[in-house]
């Protein structure tokens, strides 16, 4: 005759066995993990200073024409942007815009164009909005610690609180970093951005006219359809067949896309990408997807800190050499292996015993 209580009791006590063998195994294994420098943190650390460096040349001109620092810039980097002006297209999140601009950021780029195989003299095109100009900053540091070839088409306007200063836009801004040799790229052509890659502000009719002159000064050819599959067809003619890398700064549409997708393609680097789409207005990030090409897609700010272990946000800012991204993780996975072995091992006598007692 089958004795229900004590059956259960045995039951019960051989199943919590095994779940505090399991919690105290995976316990272990993470208190046990040791860190270390990874094999190319000297290069991060450079592109690092690198990219500090640049924002302390950029503050420099904010200072001597008496640009004003917004008050929601706590660490007075003098690069985040009125919230609206004619440059201005999209929401932005101000904290975001400020995370952007850790220095550290560059050294996260060393790490995707290492894991992404790249080498000296390998092609990186980058396509990329007025949104963070931090992030773009951060993809040229690094692609001139690794003397990457770096071709670039970017758009002038801007999410809230990015490169929206007609006066210091995004392309001014890099101009000024290539004049002081902290970044070195070819730029191909420029774009106006915002809805349709068409540049139109509902509350500044003359953006276009700005964008206009702003285009002009740059000397390189103007993308201007307002036709996103012309658009993203055009960039692919000017990049050219040999591109080893993309990288996506911000949510333009051509790089982006505005299909039905385009929100399912991953932050960070993109080594295996979810399922391409066919159509046409795909974007960039989807057509070098097709063709193998590994792709660095950056727009959420608070997802690409978590992964590579910067804070988020820092006020102060970080200085270079913080955070995990300088550092491999290595987990002692047998910890793991003698723990399930264990855990199987308790619940098969759990439940001889079990059978033995019916």
């Amino acid at each position: 005759m089958r004795k229900y209580g004590s059956n259960a009791k045995i039951h019960q006590g051989y199943l919590m066995l095994a779940l505090v063998i399991g919690f105290l195994g995976v316990l272990l294994t993470w208190a046990l993990r040791r860190s270390t420098p990874t094999e190319y943190s000297e290069l991060q650390l450079a592109a690092a200073k690198r990219m500090q460096q640049a924002e302390a040349v950029l503050l420099e001109v904010v200072q001597e024409e008496n640009i004003p620092i917004e008050d929601i810039d706590l660490n007075k980097t003098g690069l985040i942007g009125p919230e609206w002006t004619p440059l201005t297209t999209t929401p932005g999140i101000e904290d975001a815009k400020r995370t952007s601009l850790d220095p550290n950021i560059a050294a996260v780029l060393v790490r995707y164009f290492k894991e992404a195989g790249l080498n000296q003299g390998d092609t990186v095109a980058v396509g990329t909005s007025g949104s963070f100009p931090g992030l773009l900053i951060a993809t040229l540091c690094a692609a001139k610690e690794m003397d990457l070839d770096v071709k670039v088409i970017l758009s002038f306007c801007s999410s809230m609180y990015g490169a929206t200063r007609p006066e210091l836009n995004v392309y001014r801004m890099m101009s000024i970093l290539e004049e002081n040799d902290l970044i070195t790229f070819d730029l191909l052509a420029v774009s106006p951005g915002g809805t349709n890659d068409y540049g139109e502000s509902a509350l500044w009719p003359d953006s276009r006219e700005l964008i206009f002159e702003m285009a002009a000064e740059t000397g390189v050819e103007f993308i201007d359809y307002n036709d996103i599959e012309k658009s993203i067809a055009r960039r692919l003619e000017l990049f050219g067949e040999e591109i080893d890398c993309f990288v996506n700064v911000g949510g333009a549409s051509a790089n982006s896309g505005t299909s039905a997708y385009t929100l399912d393609f991953p932050m960070g680097l993109v080594l295996d990408p979810p399922k391409i789409p066919t159509t046409k207005n795909r974007g960039l990030m989807y057509e070098y997807a097709a063709r193998g090409v590994p792709v660095v897609n950056m727009l959420n700010m608070r997802q690409m800190a978590v992964d590579n272990g910067l804070a988020y946000d820092p006020v102060p800012m970080s200085e270079p050499g913080e955070g995990g991204v300088y550092y491999d993780v290595a987990y002692p996975l047998w910890l793991s292996v003698i723990a399930a072995v264990l855990m199987l091992a308790v619940l098969i006598v759990g439940r001889m015993r079990w059978k033995a007692e019916i």
